[in-house]
């Protein structure tokens, strides 16, 4: 779907707005009215692209000149909207146009666990080989809020088979780090994001999970490590973790993980619905930049973490709560200079936003102090006039 400059003007003054959680009551009449102005305005702006599939989390593997997008698709008339989803793919060679390739994996129905829906991940090209790390879950209940990772593998990047019908990953029931959410039995276990580590040559996979706390309030950063791309994966502690008592922990979920080397340091990004925060934390926020697009910093010195706020008053990337995106990635498109964009989905229309059109301004001010985790680059998404893509 195209978006014209009016269409993203109307989305990133929606993005403010609060959107309904059926989990929580809004707050007060004014929040009540705001969710019905958010949801007529986002109505109308869908009906111009009834009979579309619904897409989002896509994610970008640059293969020379080319590049390749996944990225996930379904039904609008469908309830739950994510109980159903297969993944598709697209490429280009300058992210303006693409060639879309269609369905290049679906749901396996002889493998309860990814009965239902194939999700987001990640796609690594090593050897000629593309593996495709994705998420998957079951279809009805109570596979249905289960959920796994698993891999397919390919030649061409373009027709996809199963390494295996088992999970390449999933914790157990009894795992010492992660389990179900307390507020809605999901176990979350989705979005795989592999990075190979150039020093010890170990592939670490960073997974949207749930910390074993009490409280609401679990979302957590996994994170698992093997010596081959294909496995075996071993469970490590997360890489972002809710305390114990999770009471003033933000985060009901951490989504779309991913991480970046950069002047020193291991940088992890990640995204979460403004409706799946801790109210309470919300409360106690000194500026009011958290919308369901803004973008979430965190850093270490080491891969496998832990990992903090770049500034505990300053986390979210400058610019990222205006695109109207969630999601957001980032993808390097050139070396010298090194120069990235940022990529997403718009959330309220299920539609994808690949192009060139936001820019990322990524600048390093000052020495590092390995002493702290002190605030010493710049990052900022920047809009520019570039053309929407999809």
């Amino acid at each position: 779907m195209k978006l014209n400059k009016l269409q993203q003007r109307i989305v990133s003054i929606l993005e403010p707005l609060p959107m309904e959680n059926k989990h929580l009551a809004p707050t007060g009449t004014l929040e009540a009215l705001q969710i019905r102005i958010g949801e007529t305005v986002t109505g109308w702006l869908r009906s111009l692209r009834r009979g579309q599939p619904m897409l989002w989390d896509p994610w970008i593997l640059k293969d020379n000149d080319i590049y390749r997008m996944y990225y996930l698709q379904a039904l609008e008339i469908q309830d739950p909207w994510w109980k159903n989803s297969n993944i598709g793919a697209a490429v280009s060679t300058d992210m303006n146009h693409w060639e879309d390739l269609g369905i290049i994996l679906e749901p396996e129905p002889a493998n309860y666990w990814e009965s239902g829906r194939v999700c987001a991940g990640c796609t690594y090209k090593e050897d000629n080989i593309y593996y495709l790390f994705y998420s998957a879950g079951g279809k009805e209940p109570p596979h249905l809020r289960n959920e796994a990772i698993g891999l397919a593998t390919s030649t061409d990047g373009v027709h996809f088979s199963r390494y295996s019908d088992r999970p390449l990953l999933a914790p157990e029931t009894d795992d010492p780090w992660y389990g179900r959410s307390n507020w809605t039995e999901h176990l979350h276990w989705r979005d795989p994001y592999i990075f190979k580590d150039e020093q010890t040559n170990s592939y670490y996979m960073f997974i949207c999970a749930g910390s074993r706390v009490t409280g609401n309030f679990q979302g957590c950063v996994g994170l698992a490590v093997a010596d081959k791309i294909t496995g075996p994966y071993k469970l490590l502690p997360p890489a972002v973790e809710a305390p114990v008592d999770s009471v003033d922990w933000p985060y009901y979920h951490l989504e779309r993980p991913q991480v970046i080397y950069k002047n020193g340091k291991y940088n992890l990004f990640f995204s979460c619905f403004k409706q799946f925060f801790n109210p309470d934390w919300l409360k106690n926020l000194k500026h009011k930049r958290v919308t369901n697009s803004s973008l979430y910093w965190y850093i270490s010195d080491n891969i496998a973490g832990p990992y903090h706020p770049v500034d505990d008053d300053d986390f979210i990337v400058k610019g990222s709560e205006k695109t109207g995106m969630y999601g957001t990635n980032f993808l390097q498109i050139s070396d010298e200079p090194e120069e990235f964009i940022a990529y997403g989905w718009y959330h309220r229309l299920h539609a994808l936003q690949v192009s060139q059109a936001f820019r990322v301004n990524w600048k390093n001010t000052s020495l590092h102090d390995e002493s702290s985790y002190q605030h010493h680059d710049i990052l900022e998404i920047l809009l520019t006039s570039g053309k929407t893509a999809r």
